[in-house]
């Protein structure tokens, strides 16, 4: 059974409404530099267009309102209440995607849902993640920052001592910061890697691989950014601290999609051979 067009709008405009104070916190997030979530306003864009390229797949589609969606609902309105009461900001937020699967499942059924899964999924990464997560996360990667920094600078033939997350070189001493242990670069990367498997990777073998490699890729791209910064430290101290070092950030999150791009070409590598032979 097909539900009436208005019905569909009001459902759409209900939910926008009533989640409103939490979508602006999202949006806000966006824009917080301590939480550096800059790539989030390109989330849903990039989903809202996922789906534009599926239309004509989605209206073939069979519309079959589904009664689990009003579960999903009923949960997340349980969800959000519990969230704003408690000060559980990602609790809250998350609630918001809850919901929308609720109404689509209520609108439209199972089997749209099925198709919408890839963008409904990445919606995910336009949330920040919870405090205790950054928290647990941040020191290990500081300190594993920290150690690749200090064996590849030591390989390129500078002396340098580490205590912890500080590097001291000749002349220099490098502190390898929050903002410098790589999981918002991970973000970052981790979301154009979604972008990249949706249009080029239509194998889910191969997402999976991908998406698994964005992580080790991050942190050798952001060991990277600490030598350069050391290196460039030897020779103009104020230079490594200034606009380059954030070049340096900017450079090494390229480098990382490059490399996940160059992963993914070598990957196919066997199967063009196979094609090869077969012609």
């Amino acid at each position: 059974m097909t539900l009436p067009g208005w019905v569909g709008a009001l459902a759409w405009v209900l939910l926008v409404a009533a989640f409103w104070p939490v979508l602006t916190g999202i949006a806000g997030s966006w824009f917080d530099d301590n939480l550096d979530m800059g790539f989030g306003v390109f989330v849903p864009i990039a989903a809202a267009y996922m789906v534009w390229l599926d239309r004509n797949t989605l209206r073939r589609t069979p519309v079959e309102p589904s009664a689990w969606g009003i579960v999903l609902l009923i949960w997340g309105a349980f969800q959000v209440t519990l969230g704003t009461l408690a000060h559980w900001v990602w609790v809250s937020r998350t609630a918001f995607l809850i919901s929308l699967a609720g109404c689509i499942l209520t609108l439209y059924g199972v089997r749209m849902f099925r198709k919408l899964v890839y963008p409904f999924c990445s919606l995910i990464l336009m949330i920040a993640p919870p405090t205790f997560l950054f928290e647990k996360v941040t020191l290990p990667l500081q300190l594993l920052a920290s150690r690749l920094g200090e064996i590849s600078l030591e390989t390129l033939g500078f002396s340098v001592l580490r205590e912890g997350n500080i590097l001291e070189l000749v002349g220099e001493r490098l502190a390898v910061e929050e903002a410098c242990s790589g999981i918002r670069s991970l973000m970052a990367l981790f979301f154009l890697c979604v972008v990249y498997c949706f249009f080029f990777v239509p194998e889910n073998r191969i997402r999976a691989i991908l998406l698994a490699a964005a992580t080790p890729i991050a942190i050798l791209c952001n060991a990277g950014r600490i030598v350069a910064t050391g290196v460039v430290g030897q020779y103009d101290r104020q230079l490594a601290h200034g606009m380059l070092h954030a070049t340096f950030g900017h450079f090494g999150l390229a480098l990382g999609a490059c490399l996940c791009v160059l992963l993914h070409r070598i990957i196919l590598i066997p199967r063009r051979k196979v094609l090869v032979h077969a012609r």
